[in-house]
């Protein structure tokens, strides 16, 4: 596998979306189907290009399979429980998103505003599976990764309780995940997903840091090894309740800094940045 890191995107090439990588003002296309499992099952191998275009005649996509399962873990930085009055897990706690929650890099966020009025960000670094992983160990878990990305997960923070019994006011509630976390083009990934040996022995050392800037603002920035559960404790964890896929995603957790907790939720026109350290910087707007 290449030493250095490359960049692994889904492009749209006229009517047809290829898996590409960047090269200064081109493309170049390593794969001529859209199947990005299938490219990142390739990480431990130099991957060839079949072809080049210049990339002003390509538009960048979602880095996702529309297939893909995307996989968050709750409650992953200690300074976010402490914001969010939340004790630590203690074991990681998981939640499921899907790929048509999610739009890409330079795209419009859905702050779906006929459903909330508490529309939040979570800057994740989320990690891509490259090869079929079940049961796997501390000491291997790392071995089933193709590659890294910024994460947002979008967040209606009025939709996440649902009150239980007939109190009023309630003095119970139930959490609802899916209204909480899986509003249609609510959430971000991208702009592509980098690969290499570099990038991934970061991810190992625990030395990436995800930084979250709202209209240029300094919102979160905090270093991985600041993380509850590891990376190889979550896919340990995950792949013990089920086989993972090339393609899937798994978004470690968002540090201190939320809109939520600073009472500052997200308006039209907002600006939003999300950057893993060494990568390229996910950029989204509020529509």
């Amino acid at each position: 596998m290449s030493q250095q890191n490359f960049n692994l995107g889904r492009y749209q090439v006229n009517e047809k979306i290829v898996i590409g990588r960047p090269d200064n003002d081109f493309i170049e296309i390593v794969h001529e189907h859209d199947d990005l499992p299938y490219v990142l099952s390739l990480f431990e191998s130099d991957i060839a290009a079949v072809g080049r275009v210049t990339a002003s005649d390509t538009k960048l996509l979602v880095p996702l399979d529309p297939h893909a399962r995307i996989f968050s873990i709750a409650v992953n930085y200690r300074a976010h429980g402490a914001e969010a009055k939340a004790a630590p897990p203690q074991r990681p706690l998981m939640f499921y998103k899907a790929p048509s929650n999610f739009v890409g890099h330079g795209e419009l966020l859905n702050p779906n505003s006929q459903l909330t009025s508490k529309f939040d960000y979570e800057g994740e670094i989320a990690v891509v599976i490259g090869r079929e992983c079940k049961n796997a160990t501390l000491q291997n878990a790392l071995d089933f990764v193709a590659g890294v990305c910024a994460f947002n997960d979008g967040s209606a923070r009025d939709l996440g309780k649902v009150p239980l019994g007939d109190a009023n006011p309630p003095t119970a509630f139930w959490p609802d995940w899916t209204a909480n976390k899986a509003l249609d083009a609510a959430s971000a990934i991208g702009p592509t997903i980098t690969c290499g040996t570099k990038v991934l022995s970061e991810l190992r050392d625990r030395n990436l840091r995800i930084t979250t800037r709202l209209n240029d603002e300094t919102v979160q920035s905090e270093l991985m090894s600041e993380m509850i559960f590891s990376t190889e404790q979550i896919i340990a964890t995950l792949s013990s309740y089920m086989k993972l896929l090339p393609g899937d995603v798994i978004a470690t957790g968002t540090p201190a800094g939320v809109g939520v907790a600073r009472n500052r939720f997200l308006k039209s026109g907002d600006r939003l940045e999300f950057e893993v350290s060494g990568l390229d910087a996910l950029k989204v707007t509020v529509s």
